[in-house]
């Protein structure tokens, strides 16, 4: 049986700009999984008003940017902000507009829904033979957020999202017993609110030594992080799994000599920010040192950092590699 999962959101009686504005917040930190869908009454002017809340966001993150400073997180708001400014709305059926993204649809038009669909949003009441429908064509993992029938999705065997939350704690687990093991911890990669180079240089050189091994469980992490976003995070939690996904985003593309947007996509989310409206706080990593790459192969060979030391050599014999994943001290 396929695990699907349900989320109870705000069931009190909302207006449709509300409604509309905690569906995009939530939607938001779930973009990149795939493809969403809104179940709704009148879903055209439904639309209209989730289209306005999500290009409000874009201008948020694009405010966001200005004042970043880091390579990293710059490159980060760019591709965000670049994907919600493509991201396709509709309220046609996906037979209809299949090249879509996210869907607007009223209970009697999930006949067929859009194929990789991880997000559900539901403000009508279903029947139990469009719920049956509806679970049928679900992915596994996929989490229907739901504002009104609380009852009707463990009837129907969903599992509460706090599951998925606990998945991100049994794989951080994974990871800290992972970095334990070779006397590291993330939270030595700081230093109060920036990033420790020295740390960071060397945590880099430890790992990659054991590249294969790391990418696999910080991957396995993400897409635990992924499912079950977005998730209430203190900022120092936020803070270690944002230092996480930028040691896995230089790892690979250091091992691997490629450039990757899969961690950056997972890096630096607030979802505190969007879904909460929590007072932020901004976390400016250290402006990288601005080194020729001889220098760079040069002086962390004169740390010690073997691996790290051979990864710049190797990178700089082949093909350029992006400026942040070679913003190492």
């Amino acid at each position: 049986m396929t695990d699907h999962y349900f989320e109870l959101r705000n069931s009190s009686e909302h207006n449709r700009v509300d409604l509309a504005t905690d569906v995009m917040r939530h939607l938001h930190a779930r973009q990149y999984l795939g493809k969403g869908t809104v179940i709704c009454h009148q879903p055209a002017a439904f639309m209209a008003e989730a289209h306005k809340h999500w290009l409000k966001l874009a201008r948020t993150l694009q405010q966001q940017r200005s004042l970043a400073i880091d390579a990293e997180k710059i490159l980060k708001y760019t591709h965000t902000i670049t994907h919600m400014q493509h991201l396709r709305f509709t309220d046609k059926t996906p037979l209809e507009n299949p090249e879509a993204d996210v869907y607007f649809l009223q209970p009697d038009q999930l006949g067929v829904l859009p194929v990789q669909c991880y997000s559900v949003y539901v403000n009508a009441q279903l029947d139990n033979h469009t719920v049956e429908n509806l679970l049928r064509q679900l992915p596994a993992d996929a989490l229907i957020v739901t504002y009104k029938q609380a009852t009707i999705w463990n009837d129907f065997g969903c599992i509460s999202k706090q599951q998925l939350d606990a998945q991100v704690t049994a794989t951080w687990q994974a990871v800290q017993k992972f970095l334990a093991e070779r006397q590291l911890a993330i939270d030595t990669l700081f230093d109060g609110q920036l990033q420790n180079i020295e740390a960071m240089d060397n945590a880099l050189d430890t790992l990659l030594a054991h590249s294969h091994r790391f990418i696999r469980i910080a991957d396995d992490f993400c897409r635990a992080l992924e499912l079950a976003r977005p998730m209430r995070l203190s900022r120092k939690v936020r803070r270690q799994y944002d230092m996480l996904m930028l040691l896995a985003h230089r790892v690979h593309a250091l091992s691997s000599n490629s450039f990757t947007q899969r961690f950056l996509e997972t890096y630096n989310e607030d979802d505190n920010f969007f879904l909460y409206d929590a007072g932020r706080r901004h976390f400016l990593p250290a402006l990288p040192t601005v080194e020729n790459l001889a220098a760079a192969i040069a002086h962390h060979q004169a740390a010690g950092r073997v691996h790290l030391a051979h990864a710049l050599s190797q990178a700089a014999q082949t093909k350029p590699v992006s400026r942040s994943a070679l913003a190492t001290g």
